[in-house]
């Protein structure tokens, strides 16, 4: 800004004070103006409470993907339901993967997580994004993988590591340890993980879903 000024005031440190304070106002707003027009976006926001208002959906405690793909599918909840749509919707929640059964004759579908073992983190959550988008008529029936003995010994090394688990615990462990990877900062949870660690070459890296 200073620097459309005359040269003679650009040699004033009065101005050059001034014009500093004005610039550094002027950044924060900026910033500030920056700041809620991402919260205007479902796909940007930090903040919910608003989209889920005006999508009517109440609001729950979740972190903040979950609520953003909560709040996406109600906004597509208009179309009808296809199976890819409701692979797409699941992906949102969990990003292993699932397998979808449709039963036509009997109005059924069964879903399958297929690309994990145990019960997803996020499973009533979910359990509600696909109740708000199906039609009435149609059953939704969940399934969930289990570790065979073999997979079991397999992830956990000796029998003596299993004492930490219930065996429900056992039979349910992925094995994976997840992250949530953005803008080139890790972070060690499942809650809306997008990658999990590998090992090469004995170096850890993170695979991306």
């Amino acid at each position: 800004m200073i620097d459309r000024l005359p040269n003679y005031y650009r040699k004033s440190k009065t101005v050059k004070d001034f014009y500093s304070v004005v610039q550094t106002i002027l950044d924060k707003v900026s910033e500030d103006i920056s700041d809620e027009d991402k919260r205007l976006f479902i796909t940007t926001t930090d903040s919910f409470l608003l989209h889920e208002k005006d999508v009517g959906l109440s609001e729950i405690t979740a972190d903040n993907e979950t609520k953003r793909a909560r709040v996406i599918a109600r906004l597509q909840g208009n179309n009808i339901l296809t199976k890819s749509e409701l692979e797409q919707l699941i992906l949102m929640y969990d990003r292993t993967g699932c397998t979808i059964t449709e039963d036509y004759k009997n109005y059924t579908v069964a879903v399958r997580f297929s690309g994990r073992k145990g019960v997803p983190y996020n499973f009533e959550q979910i359990k509600s994004a696909v109740d708000e988008v199906k039609p009435a008529h149609l059953q939704v029936n969940y399934e969930f993988q289990s570790n065979t003995w073999s997979e079991v010994q397999k992830k956990l090394g000796t029998w003596g590591n299993a004492k930490i688990f219930t065996w429900g615990g056992v039979k349910d462990y992925d094995g994976r340890t997840w992250l949530y990877v953005e803008n080139n900062e890790v972070y060690l949870r499942e809650n809306g993980a997008n990658a999990y660690v590998v090992f090469k070459d004995n170096k850890p890296y993170a695979h991306f879903l």
